[in-house]
């Protein structure tokens, strides 16, 4: 089973920050989960929220700022006080810095971008194949719209399908992952079910389930075969894997 530091190691440090990502590194996770979006003028940067008012305290949309202005926020105070300084990391210095044993799952976050997804799979690709050839990538969203035109555009690149707990309750989450080319299915610990992780692995896609941060959980995960979890504590739970 993969260990995923989930946004990096976000229980331990400001998520989806440089130091999330190196304490992630420390702790021997197999990957590293970061959400992207993009700025104004089109800059994959790594960030979950829409609004920055969370975890920067800045003001409006990403998509309304340039790289340059994004530059202005802190996005590690507000976790604690020893990681003022931190800032909003472009894609493309994560894919440069992180040691290229690391897999990097790159979730991308379209909602309130109203750019055509053709445009977003361009400058997103444009830093994949400038930075990231030579590593693990898979990329995730929720958006499968968009995924369909990432595989279009470029059909090389791993994807992973992210499970919405509602609106993909009824469907069969292996053919909607050959529908997009896709190796994995992605989906949240409360929605995971033996039957979905043996139909997955019959059609020869592999499952991840997210966020697991306690032992129970992940041993009720380990008996039903998955594949990679994602967690915000994986020194934690690396640690519990060599114990099993």
């Amino acid at each position: 089973m993969l260990v995923a530091a989930h946004r990096g190691s976000s229980g331990t440090a400001p998520e989806n920050t440089m130091a999330a990502f190196r304490e992630a590194v420390n702790a021997e996770a197999d990957l590293i989960e970061l959400d992207v979006r993009f700025t104004r003028d089109l800059e994959p940067v790594v960030i979950h929220d829409r609004l920055l008012r969370r975890t920067t305290g800045g003001r409006g949309d990403v998509n309304r700022y340039t790289v340059d202005e994004l530059e202005q926020f802190d996005a590690g105070s507000w976790f604690a006080p020893r990681f003022a300084g931190e800032r909003i990391p472009l894609l493309r210095r994560v894919l440069q810095e992180l040691p290229v044993r690391i897999g990097i799952n790159i979730e991308v976050k379209a909602d309130g971008d109203r750019r055509s997804k053709a445009l977003l799979v361009q400058h997103l690709c444009s830093v994949i194949h400038a930075y990231g050839t030579h590593r693990s990538l898979l990329v995730s969203s929720f958006d499968h719209r968009f995924l369909r035109v990432l595989h279009r555009q470029d059909p090389l690149v791993p994807l992973g399908v992210l499970l919405h707990p509602l609106r993909d309750v009824a469907r069969r989450p292996s053919h909607l992952a050959r529908r997009l080319h896709a190796g994995f299915i992605l989906c949240s610990r409360t929605m995971v079910r033996r039957a979905i992780v043996e139909q997955a692995h019959a059609h020869g896609v592999k499952v991840g389930v997210y966020t697991v941060n306690r032992v129970i959980d992940l041993d009720r995960l380990r008996r039903f075969g998955v594949d990679l979890v994602f967690t915000n504590f994986p020194s934690a739970i690396r640690m519990a894997l060599r114990n099993a």
